[in-house]
C-alpha cells in the first residue's frame, strides 16, 4: 500500500502542466489570455514576466497602471535572502480547454527549472497563474518567503472600495469594506477568505485571489489613492526541497468585472463552480446531501449511538427526508468511539462490529464519520505521517465504515490540517488520492467552525462547517452573508441544530444543511422544499446581498438566482417585532433581465403572488408585508420565462 502511495507522491496536488516542448520563441514575446470577463496581457523580456494589461473586454479600462514584474522566487542562503538570475528558455501553448501558456525558465546557481503556467478557461472568471520549481541542484534548496506570489501596480478611474470577508469560526460573520484613501495600508492574514475585491462603485472593479489555506494580501495606495499596489503572500515560511523535488507556489487569480461587488463575486464563483469545485458535487444533482446528526429524534448529538442502536432509529431518520447521518466520536460510554486516536471502535460498545454505516445504508442513508485528530497522532508535516494517515483512511473506507470523512482541527499534538506549508500540502495530497481513487468518497470539512475556507479546500470538500454557533439562526445568517461573497453557498453548511420553526429551517436552506434529529411537519415540509426547489437553485447560483447583514432584530435576507435554470429565490427574515421597518418592507432585487417578465410565488403569503418585469423588480421593487411578530420569515420563488416553459 505504502509503495503504491509513494509512486504518485510527486504528482497529486501539484497541478503542474505537462507540455510538449516547442521551438524556442524570440526572447521578447507577448501573450494575451482572455475569459468572458478578463483580458490579461503579459510579456517576457530580460528573463522576467511583466504584466502589461488587465482589462474587461467591454469596459477596456486597464487596471495595470504600468508594466509590473511578476515576482520570481528567491532562495535562502544562511539567513539572507538571495535573488536569483532566471533565464527564459521557451514557451508552449495549449488551446484544448481555453488557453494555457507555459513559460519555462532556468537558473544556473543553484540549478533550478521553473514553469509559470497561465490559464484562461472558457466562460466568466479570472486568469489563473501557478508556478512549479524543480530542484536540479544536487542538494537541498530552501525557498524563501521573501518574494510574493503576485504584485500588481493598479490604477482605478474613481474612488476604490477594498472588500474582503472573514472566514469566521464561531460567532458573527464579518465583512470589511474600506474606501482606499491617500497613503493607505491594509494587510490580511489567514482569517480572511483569500479573495479581495477592489470595487469602483457599481460600475466595475478588479479582484485578486489565491488557492491556499494560509497567508494573505497587502494593499497600499500612493498619495493619489487611485494608484495602488496589491500583493499576494500565500507562502508563510521557508520551504526546503531536496534534489529532484518540486516546490509549488499556489495559484493566483487575476480578475476584472463589470457592475458592483456582488457582480464581481458572482462571476468569480461561477468560474469556480464551472471549473474548480469538487466534481462529485458539481456532477451529482442530488448533492449536497441533507445531513442530520445521528441520534434519536429530539436529541442534540449522538452520545447514545452504539452497536445496540436499532435499525429503526436509522429508518425513522430516513423517513423524514434526510439523506445522510453524521456521527461524531461519542460511543455511549462518554468516551471516544476509538481508543488513543487509533480510529478503532470499542468491541464492548459495538459487539457486532462497527455497523454504523451498514445500518445507515440499509435505511437508504449515506454515512458521515467524524475522525478528529490525526491517526495515532501522526505528524502530517512528514511524508511518513501523510502515508500512515492515508492508509488508515483508505482501509476504513474500504471496509464500508463511512461515505464521507469528517475532519476537524486540533492543536495537540499535531493539527490534522497543519498550519504549515508542508502540512497543508500533505493533507491536500491525502484528499486528492481519495477523490481520484475512490469515486464514492466525499469530504466534510469540519474546520474548527470554519477556520479552513480557502479555495484549495473548497476544490476538495463537499461542504464545510460554517459556524460553530449551532443554536442561533441570525448568527448563522451573518456567516452566510459574509462567506457567500467568495464561496458558493452550496458548500456552506448550516450547523443550526433546532429544526422546529420555519425561521430556523429557512436559515438552513441558504446553503447545505445539518440539523439535530427532528420529525415534525415543518421539518418534513422544508426538507422536501429544499430538495425540490432550493438545492437546484443553489447549484451554480448567483448571490445578491439585497439587505444588510443580520443583527438579530432588523430585516435581513439574500437573493439567489441560477442563470442555467432561469429560477431564483429570495429568503427574508424579520427576527424581532422591534424591527425598525416594522412588518412591511420594500425589497429591490438584482441581477435580472430588465425586459423579461418574472412570476413571483410566495411560500406563505400567497396573496402577494404576481408577475413583474426585471426592470420593475430591480428599480421599483416589491413590498413584502404581513411579517408580524418575532421570527417572521418568507420565501419568494422566482421563475423567469425559460423556467415557466420547463414547468409547463
Amino acid at each position: 500500500m505504502k509503495k503504491r502511495i509513494r509512486s504518485i507522491a510527486g504528482l497529486a496536488g501539484l497541478g503542474l502542466a505537462m507540455c510538449v516542448h516547442a521551438a524556442e520563441p524570440p526572447k521578447d514575446t507577448t501573450w494575451t489570455l482572455s475569459t468572458d470577463d478578463t483580458v490579461l496581457t503579459m510579456t517576457v523580456a530580460r528573463g522576467t514576466i511583466d504584466l502589461i494589461s488587465l482589462r474587461h473586454p467591454v469596459q477596456k479600462w486597464n487596471w495595470v497602471s504600468a508594466p509590473c514584474q511578476v515576482p520570481m522566487p528567491g532562495v535562502q542562503v544562511g539567513k539572507p535572502y538571495k535573488a536569483l538570475k532566471w533565464e527564459f528558455r521557451e514557451a508552449t501553448e495549449d488551446r484544448t480547454n481555453g488557453h494555457q501558456v507555459t513559460l519555462r525558465f532556468t537558473c544556473a546557481d543553484p540549478a533550478l527549472e521553473l514553469k509559470s503556467i497561465w490559464q484562461a478557461l472558457p466562460g466568466p472568471g479570472p486568469v489563473e497563474n501557478w508556478v512549479g520549481i524543480e530542484n536540479k541542484s544536487g542538494g537541498d534548496v530552501t525557498f524563501s518567503t521573501g518574494a510574493a506570489a503576485a504584485e500588481v501596480l493598479l490604477a482605478a478611474d474613481a474612488a476604490v472600495t477594498l472588500h474582503r470577508a472573514e472566514k469566521t469560526a464561531v460567532g458573527e460573520g464579518k465583512v470589511h469594506q474600506d474606501t482606499i484613501g491617500p497613503n493607505s495600508r491594509f494587510s490580511t492574514g489567514a482569517d480572511i477568505i483569500p479573495l479581495i475585491i477592489l470595487g469602483v462603485g457599481t460600475r466595475h472593479g478588479a479582484y485578486l485571489g489565491f488557492e491556499w489555506e494560509l497567508g494573505g494580501f497587502r494593499v497600499s495606495s500612493q498619495e493619489e489613492p487611485q494608484r495602488m499596489t496589491a500583493s499576494v503572500h500565500p507562502i508563510t515560511e521557508n520551504v526546503t526541497r531536496a534534489n529532484g523535488e518540486l516546490f509549488r507556489i499556489p495559484s493566483v487569480y487575476y480578475g476584472v468585472y463589470q457592475g458592483d461587488i456582488d457582480d464581481g463575486s458572482n462571476r468569480f464563483k461561477r468560474w469556480f463552480w464551472n471549473h474548480k469545485i469538487t466534481r462529485s458535487l458539481h456532477d451529482n444533482q442530488n448533492e449536497p446531501w441533507v445531513e442530520v446528526c445521528m441520534a434519536d429524534i429530539g436529541g442534540k448529538g449522538n452520545a447514545g449511538i452504539t452497536g445496540k442502536t436499532p435499525q429503526s432509529a436509522y429508518d425513522r431518520l430516513a423517513s423524514t427526508g434526510a439523506e445522510c447521518v453524521k456521527m461524531d466520536f461519542w460511543d455511549g460510554s462518554g468516551k471516544c468511539w476509538y481508543t488513543d486516536r487509533d480510529w478503532m471502535f470499542r468491541p464492548e460498545i459495538w459487539p457486532n462490529g462497527f455497523d454504523y454505516a451498514s445500518k445507515a445504508h440499509k435505511a437508504g442513508l449515506k454515512a458521515s464519520l467524524y475522525m478528529g485528530g490525526t491517526y495515532k497522532d501522526c505528524d502530517l508535516t512528514t511524508v511518513a505521517g501523510r502515508d500512515a494517515e492515508l492508509e488508515a483512511v483508505l482501509g476504513r473506507y474500504d471496509k464500508g465504515w463511512f461515505d464521507m470523512w469528517r475532519t476537524d482541527l486540533y492543536t495537540a499534538p499535531k493539527e490534522p490540517m497543519p498550519q504549515t506549508y508542508q502540512g497543508v500540502t500533505n493533507f491536500l495530497y491525502i484528499q486528492d488520492y481519495l477523490i481520484k481513487n475512490r469515486p464514492g468518497y466525499r469530504y466534510e470539512n469540519c474546520c474548527n467552525g470554519g477556520k479552513y475556507k480557502g479555495f484549495a479546500v473548497c476544490r476538495r470538500m463537499t461542504f464545510c462547517t460554517m459556524n460553530d454557533v449551532d443554536n442561533t439562526a441570525w448568527k448563522t445568517r451573518t456567516t452566510y452573508y459574509s462567506n457567500t461573497y467568495a464561496i458558493n453557498p452550496v458548500q456552506l453548511k448550516s450547523d443550526l441544530g433546532p429544526a422546529e420553526t420555519a425561521s430556523d429551517l429557512r436559515t438552513d436552506m441558504l446553503g447545505s444543511i445539518l440539523t439535530w434529529p427532528a420529525d415534525n411537519p415543518v421539518y418534513r415540509q422544508h426538507v422536501a422544499l429544499y430538495k425540490a426547489r432550493q438545492r437546484p437553485i443553489l447549484r451554480g447560483c448567483n448571490v445578491y446581498h439585497i439587505l444588510p447583514m443580520a443583527d438579530g432584530t432588523n430585516w435581513d435576507g439574500l437573493q439567489f438566482h441560477n442563470p442555467d435554470l432561469d429560477q431564483g429565490s429570495v429568503f427574508l427574515f424579520k427576527p424581532s417585532a422591534k424591527a425598525a421597518d416594522g412588518d412591511a418592507k420594500l425589497i429591490k432585487l438584482k441581477g435580472l433581465d430588465r425586459k423579461a417578465t418574472y412570476s413571483l410565488t410566495f411560500q406563505d403569503r400567497t396573496g402577494l403572488d404576481g408577475a413583474k418585469t426585471g426592470a420593475q423588480l430591480m428599480d421599483d421593487g416589491i413590498v413584502v408585508s404581513q411579517m408580524t411578530g418575532d421570527r417572521a420569515s418568507e420565501i419568494i420563488w422566482i421563475d423567469g420565462p425559460a423556467a415557466r416553459k420547463t414547468r409547463k
